[in-house]
């Protein structure tokens, strides 16, 4: 695990984008996002690079929520990044649909994720009491929450996540500090090339 720490906001969103940027230049890159407020200026940052339209972005999870919500993870990567190739969770369908509709645009190896971690220890949507940490076959899972407004969760499973060529963990705040250490986050320090980003 690399960890680089920031104390300044500009230089985490310049330092995050940079990485995101560069696997953008990658034949094919295939790059799967987060939502929530941590990657948000980061992808506006990466708006800006013509880079980026070389890529197809993929979901690491979604809220079983109307598309245009505001808690529409979608809703904030379109918002924020303009992508120009963005492949996601319909969650216009029903909930097994939906996941097998993605589940069969997923590319084999992702060249880069890019996850957060709450403080509860959970990364995409795969919450410490959740069937789906353990999940070994199936790349995609339907997940619950009580803790959050939206209970349905769409996400990507480990297989997918720890498969990918590169993971890049963003996290924010003194509360986030041993974040990555709780199970199931720390399912990730497994993975040979995982960057972790923290502003202080």
């Amino acid at each position: 695990m690399n960890t680089k720490t920031f104390s300044q906001e500009a230089d985490f969103i310049k330092e995050s984008a940079k990485i995101i940027l560069e696997a953008c230049k990658l034949p094919n890159a295939k790059i799967a996002l987060s939502g929530g407020q941590t990657p948000e200026p980061i992808l506006k940052e990466l708006s800006h690079h013509v880079e980026k339209d070389n890529a197809t972005f993929y979901q690491v999870d979604e809220r079983y929520t109307e598309k245009t919500s505001p808690d529409s993870n979608q809703k904030m990567i379109r918002d924020s990044l303009n992508p120009k190739n963005f492949i996601t969770f319909d969650t216009s369908l029903p909930i097994e649909e939906a996941l097998s509709n993605y589940q069969n645009q997923l590319p084999n190896q992702f060249d880069l994720i890019v996850l957060g971690i709450g403080t509860d220890g959970h990364t995409a949507s795969l919450f410490p009491n959740s069937p789906a940490t353990e999940e070994e076959s199936s790349p995609v899972a339907h997940t619950q929450t009580s803790e959050f407004t939206i209970p349905d969760r769409l996400t990507l499973t480990f297989p997918p996540i720890l498969h990918s060529k590169k993971i890049l963990v963003l996290l924010k705040g003194q509360n986030k500090i041993d974040a990555i250490e709780k199970f199931p986050a720390s399912k990730l320090l497994k993975h040979q090339n995982l960057q972790v980003h923290f502003l202080v």
